[in-house]
């Protein structure tokens, strides 16, 4: 894996880690207001066009033999954006979980811990190593775990995920984002140690274990999400064509992470 450093940072919690090799996230007004977001109302066609095709019966994806797979849902992410990736992993054999993170708008260390629990439960269900697939914020909380306990993943498939920052600076997203963790620091929602907080911070962005791969599916169509904040030097990058929902929930983006998935070392064909 690459072990490329990143050039600096800047202010903390907006900060944006640029590398050598990799395209520049978009600044200025474009980051602000560039996305296509109204690429995101394309979504309930091609949930409807992926339930109709072979993807949604378990076919043209890795066969599972019951190895184990933790499906992380994004920010503010509907309790049901994960429902049709999970029935087509569980459709073509795979032990699946949906991490139980709620819409995930909550403190990080809490939904990581949430996500580290349902990891023990797969580990003693199974015996094996855990596959984590997480979508935008949940892809981040993947990295951040295989950087804490590479011991317990066997790879990290991040999918809309904007791996070199914490909040990107697109409107919808980066403001609700900034305020509720202003709030959680605060003390107001329940006790949240900050500390807790920037442990988490610190992980997001150390150098990747060799011993675990990392996956990042993106999509230039995404309406939230700069594709370029998706690419990360220490992982696999592939490109499919969807709207930022649509990666869990289109022909496209599911036929990426199954792609993802056949990279793995000692998993059956296709």
């Amino acid at each position: 894996m690459s072990k490329a450093q990143p050039k600096k940072k800047r202010r903390k919690h907006s900060a944006v880690v640029e590398y050598p090799d990799l395209p520049a996230a978009k600044g200025g007004l474009a980051a602000w207001f560039g996305r296509p977001v109204w690429n995101e109302l394309k979504t309930p066609a091609a949930l409807r066009r992926l339930r109709s095709s072979a993807l949604w019966r378990g076919e043209d994806v890795p066969k599972g033999h019951g190895r184990p797979v933790l499906i992380v849902p994004g920010f503010l992410a509907n309790p049901d954006s994960a429902v049709a990736l999970e029935h087509i992993l569980n459709s073509a054999g795979w032990t699946v979980r949906v991490a139980a993170v709620g819409r995930n708008a909550g403190p990080a260390i809490s939904s990581v811990d949430t996500c580290r629990r349902a990891i023990d439960d797969l580990i003693e269900a199974t015996g094996e190593k855990v596959a984590i697939i997480g979508h935008s914020r949940g892809g981040q909380f993947g990295r951040v775990i295989a950087v804490d306990q590479p011991e317990i993943v066997r790879q990290v498939i991040a999918v809309g995920s904007p791996m070199r920052t914490k909040y990107p600076k697109y409107l919808v997203v980066k403001v609700p984002a900034e305020l509720l963790d202003k709030v959680w620091r605060s003390g107001v929602l329940g006790r949240v140690d900050p500390a807790d907080e920037e442990w988490v911070d610190e992980r997001r962005h150390l150098p990747f274990p060799d011993s675990v791969e990392l996956v990042s599916v993106y999509s230039r169509s995404d309406g939230v999400i700069d594709w370029r904040l998706c690419l990360d030097p220490a992982a696999v990058n592939i490109e499919v064509d969807c709207s930022h929902q649509g990666l869990f929930n289109s022909i496209s983006g599911v036929t990426g992470i199954a792609e993802a998935l056949a990279r793995h070392p000692g998993h059956f064909p296709i």
